[in-house]
């Protein structure tokens, strides 16, 4: 007679074990932010995204940081340092480019100059940031180079500055 009350327990008890798994399987919110479209073209002749124009425009403008909707949590406050002849905006950011960790974006702002950069700025001690990006870095500035609308001598470079590894896109005049 209390056959059914059996069967019933373990149902709900299967039920409830199943919903509890359920609720631990959902995806898992990514530690680093994919930024490959937002970076998307700084290896093809340092072309900008629509994401990191923006993004770099508003910076200079007043230091406010307008990123894509799902980065947000990802980038902080921009760090400012002015110079005798440009301003340096850092943001750092928990970031993945092309498989990398990303530290930072540095855009660089001259003072009634022609000074005008953005770069990346890697985490420090990863393997293969140099045979990966230098080479591409040189595949870029081979494009810009022969592009005859490049009237200013822009340039993409990939060393190490400032003590760390950096991809930079170099649109001085």
């Amino acid at each position: 007679m209390l056959d059914w009350f059996e069967t019933a327990g373990d149902f709900l008890m299967g039920t409830a074990i199943s919903t509890l798994s359920v609720v631990g399987l959902g995806p898992d919110e990514p530690t680093r932010y994919q930024m490959d479209g937002f970076l998307a073209g700084l290896t093809q002749g340092c072309q900008i995204s629509s994401d990191l124009g923006v993004f770099w425009e508003q910076i200079v403008a007043d230091g406010a940081l307008i990123v894509p909707a799902d980065a947000g949590k990802y980038f902080s406050s921009a760090q400012i340092a002015v110079r005798e002849d440009h301003r340096e905006l850092r943001v750092p950011v928990q970031g993945v480019w092309m498989g990398h960790d990303v530290a930072a974006i540095s855009v660089i702002a001259g003072i009634d100059n022609g000074y005008s950069s953005i770069g990346v700025i890697f985490a420090a001690g990863q393997e293969g940031l140099d045979s990966g990006f230098a080479p591409l870095a040189g595949h870029s500035d081979a494009i810009m180079k022969a592009d005859p609308d490049n009237l200013v001598g822009a340039s993409a470079v990939y060393g190490t500055f400032g003590g760390a590894q950096q991809y930079i896109c170099d649109f001085s005049n």
